[in-house]
């Protein structure tokens, strides 16, 4: 018979290599090794150089080095994070956890039509897809009026 814990653990979508992890926070990988062993973040998931981190991992980096700023001592940091969990953590950072959503945008360009314009999350805006974008608003409204003009006649 199986472990009835087999199969519950839900995986994250979102890992972290050690050299991820130094990127983004700064921190060469023996301090965060370090971390680990004094109990201020969980250990990796795996092992050697397979091992991979989650957005724990990065929240709690983030959590420390900006407490380490205002020179609070490990032990300080170590019993503040303790009970946090990665939304309380998030507000302190006043970081999104979330990845960025894509979002809809609807352009009318008549009571009976609408344009709708997907905005790509985590991106920089494309200005040309911008251009384009009131071109066609634009083409349009003057469309709709000579073919409503017309059919007025």
């Amino acid at each position: 018979m199986g472990s009835a814990a087999i199969g519950n653990i839900a995986a994250e979508p979102y890992r972290y290599t050690m050299a991820d992890l130094e990127a983004e926070t700064g921190l060469p990988a023996r301090t965060i090794r370090f971390y680990i062993t004094q109990g201020l973040l969980p250990p990796a998931r795996g092992r050697g150089v397979g091992a991979t981190y989650g957005p724990t991992h990065m929240l709690r980096l983030k959590a420390i080095g900006l407490l380490k700023k205002d020179n609070t001592p490990l032990e300080q940091i170590r019993q503040r994070l303790s009970d946090m969990r990665d939304a309380e953590l998030a507000a302190m950072l006043e970081v999104e956890t979330a990845p960025p959503e894509d979002r809809w945008r609807r352009v009318m360009l008549h009571p009976d039509l609408e344009l709708h314009v997907r905005e790509q999350g985590g991106r920089n805006r494309d200005y040309t897809f911008e251009k384009v974008v009131d071109l066609i608003v634009k083409q349009s409204e003057v469309l709709i009026k000579q073919q409503l003009g017309d059919s007025n006649r």
